[in-house]
């Protein structure tokens, strides 16, 4: 299983290449805070439009990704047809 906060970190590597850090987090989700290991990687996702989190404007971190959500996040990030 790969968690949230996880496929943040895997797909933002993937899109922008392996090198890539995302800018510094400002507190988007009110469940990740700014100290958060991934809470950048996370914000960029959303800066990109790939995630608005999972709702009440929570983000979930630590919830798994089933192959639905994934596939979606997928076409989101490389723009698949």
């Amino acid at each position: 299983p790969v968690t949230r906060d996880q496929m943040a970190v895997f797909l933002l590597k993937a899109e922008h290449g392996s090198a890539y850090v995302p800018p510094a987090p400002t507190g988007v989700f009110s469940d990740v805070p700014t100290t958060y290991w991934s809470a950048a990687w996370i914000e960029q996702l959303a800066a990109e439009a790939i995630t608005s989190g999972c709702g009440g404007g929570n983000y979930c971190p630590a919830s798994a990704v089933n192959r639905a959500q994934m596939a979606v996040f997928l076409v989101k990030t490389f723009a698949l047809p």
